[in-house]
């Protein structure tokens, strides 16, 4: 509870420091930039017994610069140091001191500054009687000054004295009021700690719908993160009362995450959160270790584990402890009712023993002089009896020299004993460190050996893994080609029989569709060897691009003049470009047709009726050209779209070529710094993204 009243002191005093001001100053309580660098200095020192000299200066300073407003600050200083202590005598001094000057210099804020620190001192100190009459007397001042800052923490001081003394209805009716008060004659006032402290005072009285609305309200109306992950802290509490465990793990791990990004605020909050938390986890030795002291957490986790011994155990210690905190605030107000009255009565006494006083005195005056006398009697005794002790002294010291003569021939002894066994020590770890250091050069060579072995093991293996790789692709490729080479040739071959056989009797249109056939067959037997071609270039290091200016919407249809030969009658060919027909691309024209051919051939294989469209945008992806093509074809099934640009791959293994088309335009694509995707999200064949970005890239050599 201390520090909860500390940190609202401090907050009090740096609100108060932000309200009023001096004009033209650059700090934030708007007095002279030298002495604002002095009080800073001074802050730095607060809890040492220096702080109050040093905050004496800056006020001599304040004053002989006539700024009114520093002289008040500076005299904050002592308030704060003394009030950490318990000499109730100083803090009441400085007290008065800082009401005194601060309503002579008409900064009224730092005179219930004061109040306010005196109020919780003897708060702190169970005078609560004391803390009780004062904020009663303070209220009654600051109704009467019409101080709104002085009311407002009235209030709110009644409500801790009446928390103190565990009469909670009360400690919440003066909390209501206090916020009732800000939030009419305080608007800039962060409400959220007030609403955070009703919760809390709900929450301890039951109430725990009410604590969650008042806790709700907080987070609504904050004013700095701090105050927000205060009343996030109280609402998770709050949560956990009401058995609301999801909703309590879930907020509590948003506070966590918030804390560790940016700080803590209250530690002992948070460790009965981390307590909570494994108290819902089941883990009651996390729970106990976060608890602490805390009796009331303690209690609740017994419970949990079925150690309703313990359980009882602490809901009495708990119970004694509140019992005699109780007691302890009764007594200390009956005493403080006993010292009032007993101020009254040592007055009317006082008056009397001033009469007898007088009498006294002559008598006093007789026995001073018989005092004196026998203070000479005594001073000659001493006189005597320190000449003895002199002559005692000298005894002494004769002894002591002659233990000293003896004292040194025996460390004389021990360090030549010491210095035989330190010789034998260094001799025994030297031999023993080069020992180590023979093994440990032992282990380390046969650690470098077997390491050497395993390196050149895995090396080996990994060269003959490459070498099988190697073999079966040459095995696979060798087969791949016999295949696809063979069955164009078959059919060259087999029609230019036809053709060249004499009286065969064909006619013209059978022998213009043979010569078609063997046409068609000679440009895929080319198309296999360029793709080969293409392939050993592109994957030699020695493929070579040549960066120009380029017309895309140009480039797309040269494309599409290559191949709409290659299309059945059912299939339409189509073009749709958002690009003005004179933008250009600086990149490499060739490669950039080359990759269209191949994407527009690989549609045209695997449409047999619909349409195929080629489209080039600029606004699909900003900042890149993409070129599309898409089919009406059957697409490609889910579990071979990641497979289809490798070597030799094919959607169907019936179809004609070779399975280099896709892998070439994904290798032409990454020489041109571009990339070729296939559109998993269009789902009325198969679509194919050319990518290319629109910034210029200069000649190069891959």
């Amino acid at each position: 509870m201390k520090n909860l009243i500390y940190c609202i002191l401090l907050g009090l005093f740096l609100w108060s420091g932000v309200q009023f001001h001096l004009h033209a100053q650059n700090n934030p309580y708007r007095i002279h930039d030298s002495l604002y660098i002095e009080y800073k200095k001074v802050l730095k020192f607060r809890s040492t017994p220096e702080a109050v000299q040093m905050a004496e200066a800056l006020y001599e300073k304040a004053r002989k610069m006539g700024d009114k407003k520093a002289e008040c600050i500076a005299l904050t200083v002592p308030v704060n140091a003394f009030f950490y202590g318990s000499d109730s005598a100083k803090l009441g001094e400085a007290v008065r001191r800082l009401q005194r000057v601060a309503r002579t210099n008409g900064y009224l804020q730092y005179y219930y500054f004061a109040y306010n620190n005196y109020i919780y001192w003897c708060l702190n100190h169970n005078l609560s009687l004391r803390a009780l009459n004062l904020s009663k007397r303070m209220q009654k001042q600051a109704e009467k000054d019409k101080n709104d800052y002085g009311v407002y923490n009235c209030l709110k001081a009644q409500g801790y004295i009446y928390y103190a003394r565990r009469d909670l209805d009360t400690s919440i009716k003066y909390h209501k009021e206090a916020l009732d008060y800000a939030l009419n004659y305080l608007p800039e006032q962060d409400a959220s700690l007030n609403y955070q402290r009703l919760a809390e005072l709900y929450c301890e009285d039951g109430q725990y719908e009410k604590a969650l609305a008042y806790a709700d309200k907080g987070l609504e109306v904050y004013k700095t993160e701090t105050n927000r992950k205060i009343v996030l802290l109280e609402k998770c509490r709050i949560l956990f009362e009401m058995g609301r465990e999801e909703e309590f793990v879930k907020l509590y791990a948003q506070c966590r995450e918030e804390m560790e990004k940016t700080g803590k605020v209250s530690n002992h909050d948070l460790d009965r959160l981390d307590a909570y938390d494994a108290l819902v986890r089941g883990d009651y030795e996390a729970a106990k270790k976060h608890a602490g002291n805390k009796l009331k957490v303690l209690r609740l986790i017994a419970e949990r584990s079925g150690d309703y011994k313990a359980a009882y155990e602490y809901s009495q210690r708990s119970a004694y402890i509140n019992d005699s905190i109780v007691r302890q605030i009764q007594s200390e107000d009956l005493a403080e009712m006993a010292v009032q009255l007993g101020n009254e009565r040592m007055k009317r006494v006082a008056n009397d023993l001033e009469k007898k006083n007088i009498s006294l005195n002559l008598a006093n005056t007789r026995l001073e002089l018989e005092q004196t006398q026998a203070l000479a009697d005594l001073e000659r005794v001493n006189a005597e009896n320190s000449e003895l002790a002199l002559k005692n002294r000298t005894l002494e010291l004769e002894r002591a020299r002659a233990e000293m003569d003896r004292q040194k021939s025996l460390m004389e002894e021990e360090k030549l004993i010491s210095r035989n066994r330190i010789t034998l020590f260094i001799i025994v770890t030297v031999f023993l460190f080069v020992f180590i250091c023979m093994l440990g050069l032992y282990v380390y060579r046969r650690r470098l050996m077997v390491n050497r072995l395993r390196r050149k093991n895995q090396e080996l293996a990994e060269a003959r893994e490459q070498a099988e790789a190697s073999n079966r692709m040459k095995t696979q490729f060798i087969h791949n080609m016999s295949h696809e080479i063979r069955t164009p040739l078959n059919a060259i071959v087999g029609f230019s029989q036809l053709l060249a056989t004499p009286d065969s009797g064909f006619s013209e249109e059978e022998k213009n569709e043979y010569s078609h056939i063997i046409l068609h067959n000679s440009e895929l037997l080319t198309t296999l060897v360029n793709d080969i071609l293409d392939m050993s270039s592109l994957e030699s290091e020695k493929c070579t691009v040549h960066i120009a200016p380029c017309r895309c919407n140009e480039a797309c249809r040269t494309a599409l003049n290559a191949v709409r030969g290659r299309l059945t009658d059912e299939v339409e060919l189509h073009f749709h470009t958002e690009v003005p027909d004179d933008y250009t691309m600086d990149t490499d024209e060739q490669r950039l047709k080359q990759v269209l051919i191949h994407l527009l051939t690989n549609a045209a294989k695997f449409t047999s009726a619909g349409e195929i469209l080629l489209g080039c945008s600029l606004t699909e992806r900003p900042g890149k050209v993409v070129f599309s093509v898409a089919d009406t074809g059957p697409g490609v099934s889910p579990d071979k779209v990641d497979i289809i640009f490798n070597r030799f791959t094919k959607g169907d293994l019936f179809k004609q070529g070779a399975g280099l088309g896709l892998a070439i335009c994904r290798r032409v694509a990454e020489v041109l710094h571009g990339e070729v995707l296939y559109d998993r999200n269009y789902t009325q064949g198969a679509r194919f993204l050319f990518i290319l970005p629109v910034a210029r890239e200069e000649k190069q050599t891959v």
